[in-house]
């Protein structure tokens, strides 16, 4: 629901446009935009001023919006329904450890202080496209076990899971869906080892993964400001942020996913008590 006034590129990777929201968008407008957005996964616009059933509507060019708050939600230091408060954030992507992770984030900022922590983001098309060919050829067909989060400053293992918590095996090189382009799949945060390698040897390459993704000039670094609007690719594209600090900062969350977090998920116990839980709330 939204046409396409002009772009630009973003450094080092990511298109910024200028957005006009309406309420009866042609197909070419969905489709533009939809174009922009698969080209490296990351979208910016600025001056926006959206509802949460307006960012819904506008988010459903990039995939299917689930009707569940569990999905669309504010991260916030501020509101009383907010999430995530001021805690530090490794690089991750949300919730990797289900069957289907979410495919698209997008966060609009409502409120946010000029000293609001940033966001940052990397992309596993440059980092995979980065590395060696002898790196590229180790790390073909391999799989990595990713884990639920219990905590969000360090990595998470095995050893910190809890009876019940879940685990997903995934590729470590995943392809983007309709280019076959590929992408690292694995992160700081929930990614607990490579399967078949000793611990030793999965933390080892893990490392050398991990120094080609967050690489100082791989790092879109995301100063906001209120009524920005940025989409992002949840499986090609990770996000980190700093300690969020006393500063307002409530940001606007919605979410595309084939399956819901309590589909997948159904014996967990976050839907019950949402505020208690650090694990389920998306991160950003």
């Amino acid at each position: 629901m939204t046409q396409v006034l002009s772009t630009r590129p973003i450094e080092p990777f990511g298109v910024e446009a200028e957005l006009a929201f309406r309420a009866s968008p042609s197909d070419a407008d969905q489709t533009q935009i939809a174009r922009l957005y698969m080209r490296d996964g990351l979208l910016v616009a600025r001056g926006l001023n959206l509802t949460m059933e307006e960012q819904r509507a506008m988010c459903g060019a990039f995939g299917p919006v689930p009707d569940s708050p569990y999905e669309n939600l504010y991260v916030s230091n501020t509101r009383a329904d907010g999430f995530l408060g001021t805690k530090e954030l490794q690089w991750h992507n949300d919730v990797p450890y289900l069957p289907s992770p979410y495919l698209v984030a997008a966060l609009h900022a409502l409120d946010v202080d000029p000293d609001a922590a940033s966001t940052r983001f990397v992309s596993g098309y440059r980092a995979y496209e980065s590395l060696p060919d002898r790196l590229k050829a180790r790390v073909e067909g391999m799989k990595a076990l990713q884990v639920r989060q219990r905590v969000s400053e360090r990595a998470n293992r095995l050893g910190d899971l809890e009876a019940g918590d879940l685990c997903t095996v995934h590729p470590v090189v995943r392809a983007q869906e309709g280019t076959g382009r590929p992408y690292l799949f694995v992160n700081e945060n929930m990614t607990a080892c490579i399967i078949g390698l000793s611990a030793a040897d999965s933390d080892a390459l893990l490392e050398e993964l991990f120094a080609y993704l967050y690489a100082e000039d791989a790092i879109y670094d995301h100063a906001w400001r209120p009524g920005d609007l940025v989409v992002w690719d949840n499986l090609s594209v990770q996000h980190a942020r700093g300690q969020a600090g006393v500063g307002a900062r409530t940001l606007q969350r919605v979410t595309c996913t084939r399956f819901t977090y309590k589909e997948q998920y159904p014996a967990d116990s976050v839907g019950e008590d949402l505020h208690n839980a650090t694990l389920f709330a998306p991160a950003a």
